[in-house]
């Protein structure tokens, strides 16, 4: 059961990720050049999660536990994070901010309920019931309401 108390904290992180997609847009509108965006993106964000890091890291991972990671794991989340970005600065300008975050949170929901119906990426089990492929159907509902195609 979700926790109502972190809730708002999903919610303001949605409003976190919105803004950033319109700032990128913005910035690769003012530089003419849709990737660079992506780029200073990438840049700032890897000094701040540094930081982050040293600051909120007491205990590290032993060199074994490091070696015995899949090597995909390592580059997957920076080259999914890149092709996120990347078409959101693309498709922004096209689809609009509703449209496009309407389509990036159903393709999310889609995907987490086969992730957690199929146990994917180490998830638990969770079926897709009745009531997950409604919320589903609602979504894509919410889309077509939202972006008018």
């Amino acid at each position: 059961m979700m926790s109502w108390l972190l809730a708002p904290l999903a919610i303001l992180l949605g409003a976190v990720l919105t803004t950033q997609v319109a700032t990128n847009t913005q910035l690769g509108k003012a530089l003419a050049n849709p990737y660079i965006p992506a780029t200073v993106n990438m840049a700032s964000g890897l000094i701040v999660t540094m930081i982050l890091t040293w600051a909120l890291t007491s205990q590290w991972p032993s060199r074994e536990m490091m070696r015995e990671a899949p090597w995909y794991l390592w580059p997957a989340g920076g080259i999914l994070g890149v092709t996120y970005l990347t078409g959101n600065i693309l498709l922004a300008p096209k689809l609009g901010a509703g449209a496009l975050v309407a389509l990036v949170v159903a393709g999310q929901l889609i995907f987490s309920v086969l992730l957690d119906h199929f146990g994917w990426f180490g998830f638990e089990q969770h079926p897709a019931g009745v009531a997950r492929l409604a919320g589903c159907s609602l979504m894509i509902a919410g889309v077509f309401l939202i972006s008018r195609f």
